[in-house]
């Protein structure tokens, strides 16, 4: 359950670092979560998809590391896509 608000606040944030640095779509991206976290590539494809979100789609890469960091936090490492033009 609790991931599920880690996976909206994840969204959130990916949303608006995209629209502070003018990214159309992601084509990588690279989050940490802790070990025992639920979130996964399918989790954020997910949802992207069910906001119908275009950031995110089979163009893009995404890599979850689970590490042993605070419980219920996510990293977001890097997102690389392409720019508004």
């Amino acid at each position: 359950m609790h991931d599920t608000f880690l996976n909206q606040n994840l969204y959130e944030s990916m949303i608006d670092l995209c629209r502070e640095n003018s990214i159309a779509k992601i084509l990588n991206l690279t989050i940490t979560v802790h070990t025992n976290s639920h979130i996964s590539e399918n989790s954020i494809r997910e949802q992207f998809f069910e906001s119908k979100n275009e950031l995110i789609g089979d163009w893009t890469n995404i890599l979850v590391r689970k590490r042993e960091i605070e419980p219920l936090t996510a990293i977001i490492d890097s997102i690389d896509g392409e720019k508004f033009q």
